[in-house]
């Protein structure tokens, strides 16, 4: 399905200061005239997918002529990849350039992923992620840093040096705290040595519909009489009440004596993204996560799918902070069954890594073999 670019919803957001990026997955939509529409209709960013894009260069065959090219002047599938994408960010990045002009560094990024195989490798990602910002030269560049325990100290040190940085792959509010220190951190080393902290911009990347999957397969497992019907009740709430809690810590980061010095010196927020909205359970709402999760200087990165349902039938309103006595209550209902939200979130983490890192070498596999 795809609607009519005119009368677009997405402008009812801006109303409540929540920015709409794209969660692209082709590289057409980067490069294409298609993004300069959805910009107008209201999109404000990008985050790129990895997997999709190295998929696409390897199975579409409007790239096979490019690709078969760059294979006979030596190329690998990895420098193909790299190439390829990096010239349709550079078009993504340009065309919302005028986003991030007139929002004063505040919208208007593409975020792009260093590779996952570097996610236990502090000084690893921290090398690629220079490298790779240096390759795209673009001030709306943003690099995608798994918020590992390695990927917090790369991210400080990326925020310090003066990159933008996605913080992604977090899956709870233990994880999350960790990121926000982090940002501190580095603009707090950034300020020591006296350089700039205006255009250091970065967002922390809550992966929504992750948590509700692997909650609501622990709730299904228990059999117990007395129990099974409580965890009926329950299935399907733990991502957005994650998401509200992680954004009243976001709130008390902001409202923090520390974060009021770095903010005289006109440092940018760390804003919350809520990615991965697609849904998967078919008793759900489509636009569950993005209805549920609208707020005041919070993001939502909704894929090409999700952004048609958004724009034929999204309701635009602040229902972030709405229940949030509930939020608690089902954190101690989850306990009280024995689901472990922090146990969870580690495993989401890893599973995520592993899964991201194996369709990106599936997809250089095919592209090698395309090339």
């Amino acid at each position: 399905m795809r609607i009519d670019l005119s009368g677009s919803r997405l402008h009812d957001l801006q109303t409540f200061r929540q920015s709409a990026w794209l969660e692209c997955m082709h590289p057409r939509t980067l490069a294409g005239s298609q993004l300069a529409h959805l910009v107008r209709d209201g999109i404000s960013g990008v985050d790129a997918n990895l997997v999709g894009l190295a998929g696409a260069y390897a199975e579409d065959g409007a790239y096979r002529e490019v690709v078969a090219e760059l294979r006979a002047a030596g190329a690998t599938a990895q420098q193909i990849y790299e190439r390829m994408s990096m010239e349709d960010l550079r078009r993504a990045a340009d065309r919302l350039r005028r986003v991030y002009n007139n929002t004063s560094g505040h919208d208007g990024y593409v975020s792009f992923d260093v590779s996952p195989a570097l996610a236990d490798d502090a000084d690893g990602t921290e090398s690629e992620a220079r490298r790779l910002w240096n390759m795209i030269d673009r001030p709306n560049g943003m690099i995608k840093v798994p918020a590992t325990d390695a990927g917090l100290v790369a991210i400080r040190r990326l925020i310090a040096a003066g990159l933008n940085v996605n913080a992604t792959a977090i899956f709870g509010v233990r994880r999350y705290r960790q990121v926000a220190d982090a940002y501190l951190l580095g603009l707090e080393d950034r300020a020591a040595k006296g350089l700039p902290l205006e255009r250091v911009a970065s967002v922390a990347s809550v992966f929504v519909s992750h948590i509700d999957t692997a909650v609501d397969r622990e709730l299904d497992a228990i059999q117990q009489v007395d129990k099974a019907a409580r965890a009926k009740r329950l299935r399907g709430r733990a991502a957005v009440a994650v998401a509200q809690f992680a954004y009243q810590r976001y709130k008390i980061v902001i409202a923090s004596p520390r974060w009021q010095l770095l903010a005289a010196c006109h440092a940018q927020p760390q804003r919350l993204l809520w990615a991965s909205a697609d849904i998967h359970d078919a008793n759900c709402s489509d636009l569950k996560y993005v209805n549920e999760l609208i707020g005041r200087d919070t993001i939502t990165a909704m894929s090409m799918n999700t952004l048609d349902a958004y724009r034929d039938h999204g309701l635009a309103a602040p229902k972030l902070e709405h229940d949030l006595l509930e939020v608690l209550a089902l954190f101690g209902d989850l306990d009280a069954l024995r689901i472990d939200l922090d146990r969870v979130s580690t495993q989401l983490e890893r599973d995520s890594l592993g899964e991201t890192a194996a369709g990106v070498n599936a997809g250089l596999t095919r592209l090698a073999s395309a090339a």
